[in-house]
């Protein structure tokens, strides 16, 4: 029994050596971490300035498609003036008319103004682009280097993968099924260490689970540290064990 508590150490060890690696592998290292939600954010400012200037463009092309029609309208409305017969016709065509160039003087406006918010973003891009280009470079070399380090990563996820496989065939299968059981309760936790209370006035020693705090019994410190059984904390449902350091 000393050998499988101690074989379940391991696991868990190789467990949590595993999530760590993946994780590394399919995210940033923390050493560039920083630099990469800088890099991110800034990236980010200049998407949003080139929708600015697309979405004004846009506009400015849609004013100026409105500007078009409208002028249409207008010509068949000059050649439709010297067809009426009566004057509340000629007064509703003028009427008409002046409704046409009441419009396009508004939409002109709107495209004026579509064009300054286009230069501005334009102008504000070009500036970000500028500034942007050391930083970019910076991470350029830093992922970089990542890459060239995640293969060292992949081969250690591949022998934590083969030596989690080992560990799991020595284990027998009812104390696998009991960690396997603790550990999708606890996102792959299952273990907890015994640590010894701080007491700060004289008193009998007292000791707790190291993941949730509650008591541990002495009774149960001695089964645990005997290594002879398995032993769950009676909150959290962890497998419990003594550190190195708490023995003795």
């Amino acid at each position: 029994m000393t050998q499988l508590l101690e074989k379940i150490r391991a696991l868990q060890s190789a467990v949590d050596g595993l999530t760590e690696a993946e994780a590394r592998l399919s995210g940033i290292p923390d050493w560039m971490r920083e630099l990469h939600e800088e890099h991110a954010a800034r990236k980010a400012e200049i998407t949003a300035l080139e929708e600015v200037a697309e979405q004004a463009t846009r506009e400015r092309r849609e004013a100026e498609a409105e500007i078009a029609e409208i002028q249409a309208k207008l010509q068949r409305y000059q050649t439709q003036i010297n067809q009426v017969t009566t004057q509340r016709e000629y007064g509703a065509l003028l009427q008409e008319i002046d409704t046409a160039k009441a419009r396009i003087t508004e939409v002109e406006e709107l495209g004026l103004a579509c064009m300054a918010r286009r230069d501005e973003a334009e102008a504000a891009i070009q500036e970000q682009r500028e500034a942007f280009q050391d930083l970019d470079q910076r991470y350029s070399e830093e992922l970089a280097k990542w890459e060239a380090e995640k293969p060292s990563v992949a081969s250690q996820a591949e022998e934590l993968r083969k030596r989690i496989a080992e560990l799991r065939g020595e284990i027998p299968r009812g104390y696998l099924s009991q960690y396997d059981r603790v550990a999708a309760r606890h996102n792959g936790d299952a273990l907890a260490p015994i640590r010894e209370l701080d007491n700060l006035r004289k008193g009998p020693r007292s000791w707790h689970c190291g993941s949730c705090n509650f008591n541990v019994r002495p009774q149960v410190l001695v089964e645990v540290s005997r290594k002879e059984s398995l032993l769950l904390c009676d909150s959290c449902k962890r497998i419990l064990y003594v550190p190195e350091e708490e023995e003795g």
